[in-house]
């Protein structure tokens, strides 16, 4: 009984978000605060980055208006915080993020994670915003693993407008995700394939619209055990 009604909680979860990504403004010419291509995020999760661990993000859009390619690194620098930096081409100006985790997320419990972070944009003649998450992951077994975030952004300095966030992302024999973001603007789709458990190449649909490649390795410092 307890196995169904997480799945009715999680199946409902699912409806609720994707019923405000098939409604939001897709097609929209302006990107939003939680665009993958102008924070260098691409298609990785809202999870934060462990301490040691430094991801390096490629996401390359040939036919990109302003940004035909976007480098962007990413580390853990505390357990409950990482930053990123990174430099899009074509547009040439600097992303970057500074992320903070007051909640951990309890994996065994119904509790989500929490995150609070700033980082660069380039929505309504605003190059900074701020923006809270919350996100929570469920593993069904080994072949299946299910992770939904959402929240809300502010521009800043105005904080005169309130953008809603949201993201959805599938994780399948641990190789292969399918995963749907929504920025506060726009819809980008896309999906992955993870060889190992350092590397994953994706393809995107950037504003629902732009085809984009993206490579995400990770180089881990920590000791190993």
């Amino acid at each position: 009984m307890r196995i169904r009604k997480r799945s009715f909680f999680v199946s409902l979860l699912m409806l609720l978000l994707l019923s405000v990504l098939i409604t939001a403004q897709a097609l929209s010419q302006e990107c939003g605060p939680s665009c993958p291509v102008c924070s260098g995020t691409g298609d990785a999760t809202g999870a934060l980055v462990p301490v040691g661990n430094l991801i390096i993000s490629n996401i390359a859009i040939p036919y990109g208006a302003e940004e035909t390619y976007i480098i962007n690194l990413r580390a853990g620098v505390f357990p409950w915080m990482d930053i990123g930096v990174g430099y899009a081409f074509k547009s040439t100006t600097p992303v970057w993020s500074i992320r903070f985790q007051p909640l951990k997320e309890e994996e065994d419990d119904w509790k989500p994670g929490l995150l609070i972070g700033t980082g660069s944009v380039r929505t309504g003649g605003s190059d900074q915003s701020l923006f809270m998450q919350v996100l929570k992951s469920w593993e069904f077994g080994e072949d299946f693993a299910l992770q939904i975030n959402g929240g809300v952004a502010l521009l800043m300095p105005g904080f005169d407008r309130l953008y809603g966030l949201a993201g959805i992302t599938t994780l399948i024999k641990e190789k292969w995700s399918i995963f749907t973001s929504y920025d506060g603007i726009n819809l980008h789709f896309g999906c992955s394939w993870i060889p190992t458990e350092s590397l994953a190449v994706s393809t995107m649909l950037v504003e629902a619209r732009d085809l984009a490649i993206s490579m995400r390795y990770i180089l881990k410092f920590g000791k190993k055990e």
